[in-house]
């Protein structure tokens, strides 16, 4: 099959590839995510990528694929898959014109294996259901090894292909929908809520302030980061293990979730039904929860002054895969994280700076 959906990292993980491919802006800035690596990766194509979005007319447009041919290294396809700057909404309509295009120059240059990320779906907005649909629709007849890394993992190996009709790893709600959560990415430092506003992540009288990936600026709301806490005598590696070990509370189940490798293996472990669930989780899992969150951002005073930075700002899990932890991608979904984590700012800050 042409196609791989894996999970690992990008840049550590495509060995063998002959070309990288990423999603961009029109406008000249690759500042986040994958665009943000290779800018630094290939400086001469950044600077190229400038004068194009610069030049008038422009050279580089909404649903265009030019690609960066480099000596050594994989070479680069770009798609225009957003107008503006890299907060924009992309389009469903760019990424498959893009895609189509590097198709077509793939098989001209004689490239038969190209790494992709999940293009259009992080800052670009977009379901990555609809977008992955477009990348089969574009390349399940392909001759050539297209290689897509739908969830990222930081460093390693990437994990076994999978085949095309399956899913990442990936947590559970507690209601049975399904979110990828952190990534184990680095996490980055959270920005003040004057400097948000000014780069476009806050809008609305009160402001609004997206979270999901572990990545992703505000990564650190994510349950995913790697900010161990203290509860109940015990040190848990991440908010995570502690929230799903709880299902298990008082059994010896508990303690092989707090023991888990990873936040996402706690995940899987919390929500297979081989382990008997207590019976009155429905009832306490908000209150464990907010347990979790409470303890993360009281213990990491870096964290508490993200938290606290950002003002009165909404504060959502913007995913379509979690309707009750999350916003469902389209506002229908509860947002409990989100509102747990805006009543654990409102609780910091009553009780003070931190002795």
């Amino acid at each position: 099959m042409p196609i791989e959906f894996v999970s690992g990292d990008l840049f550590d993980n495509a060995h063998g590839v002959q070309a990288f491919a990423h999603g961009c802006n029109c406008q000249g800035s690759m500042g986040a995510g994958v665009a943000k690596g290779l800018r630094a990766r290939y400086p001469e194509m950044y600077e190229e990528y400038r004068s194009r979005c610069k030049a008038e007319p422009r050279r580089f447009n909404l649903g265009d694929c030019w690609l960066w041919k480099a000596e050594d290294r994989p070479w680069v396809f770009n798609l225009g898959t957003q107008e503006g700057y890299w907060r924009a909404r992309a389009s469903y309509e760019a990424i498959e014109a893009a895609l189509r295009a590097m198709r077509e120059q793939a098989d001209a240059e004689g490239i038969t294996s190209i790494a992709i990320p999940r293009i259009g779906v992080g800052y670009g907005g977009l379901s990555w259901r609809k977008v992955r649909a477009i990348v089969e629709a574009v390349f399940a007849d392909w001759s050539g090894r297209l290689v897509v890394y739908e969830e990222f993992v930081a460093g390693g190996s990437a994990d076994s292909p999978q085949s095309e009709g399956e899913s990442p790893p990936a947590r559970t709600s507690d209601r049975g929908e399904v979110s990828e959560g952190g990534r184990g990415r680095k996490v980055r430092k959270g920005r003040s809520r004057t400097k948000a506003i000014a780069n476009g992540d806050v809008g609305g009288e009160m402001g609004v302030i997206n979270f999901y990936g572990v990545g992703d600026d505000y990564g650190c709301f994510s349950n995913f980061s790697p900010h161990p806490v203290v509860l109940r005598g015990k040190t848990w590696p991440t908010s995570e293990h502690y929230f799903q070990a709880q299902k298990f509370a008082g059994t010896p189940d508990e303690e092989e979730v707090r023991l888990a490798k990873s936040p996402m293996i706690a995940a899987r472990m919390g929500r297979s039904r081989k382990r008997p669930l207590r019976k009155d989780w429905e009832a306490a899992k908000d209150r464990i929860m907010h347990e979790a969150v409470l303890a993360k951002f009281t213990q990491h005073a870096d964290l508490r002054e993200i938290l606290l930075g950002t003002g009165d700002s909404k504060l959502v899990e913007h995913t379509e895969n979690d309707a009750y932890w999350g916003d469902g991608g389209d506002g229908s979904g509860r947002n409990m994280l989100g509102q747990i984590l805006m009543r654990v700012r409102d609780e910091l800050r009553s009780s003070g700076p931190t002795p």
